[in-house]
């Protein structure tokens, strides 16, 4: 075989690898935005009442606009950690801020975490599960976004 035969090969197949590439970056879920990753912990529980998200078989994640307090429950022993999905927006919807809250303490725990979010702008958040050493959450494993105003 001619060696520019094996060249365009080989181009043709970076082309393919990188268009690959493009629509995986491309057809990403609609919640990667850039995250900020923490970690609930064990606290005594805030005052506050929270709202919270539908769950899930896995998780429950609920978020307390006084003082800003995600709480999130695993709600089953699968392997999984619950995490709380959550992003904030301005009135014209784009998204200032995101990230994930995770409970890695296993089934039938609740935990918090503070954030200090801006006021009078949009919180969203999700029940989801996924796993935590890879921060990866479970593509179907979340439940729909909730919404609330922070004031």
């Amino acid at each position: 075989m001619p060696s520019t035969m094996i060249i365009k090969k080989s181009r043709l197949a970076t082309l393919a690898i990188a268009a690959s590439a493009f629509t995986m970056i491309a057809t990403s879920p609609a919640y990667a935005w850039p995250t900020e990753q923490d970690v609930a912990t064990a606290r005594p529980n805030p005052d506050g009442v929270p709202d919270c998200a539908r769950a899930t078989s896995g998780a429950k994640a609920c978020f307390d606009e006084f003082g800003d307090w995600f709480y999130i429950t695993d709600r089953y022993k699968d392997g999984y950690s619950a995490v709380a999905l959550w992003r904030v927006k301005d009135a014209n919807g784009s998204v200032m801020r995101g990230g994930n809250v995770w409970n890695r303490d296993g089934a039938g725990t609740t935990r918090f975490k503070n954030k200090d979010l801006p006021e009078e702008y949009y919180v969203d958040w999700a029940s989801c599960v996924g796993d935590y050493a890879t921060k990866d959450i479970l593509e179907d494993a979340c439940g729909p976004m909730t919404r609330i105003i922070n004031n």
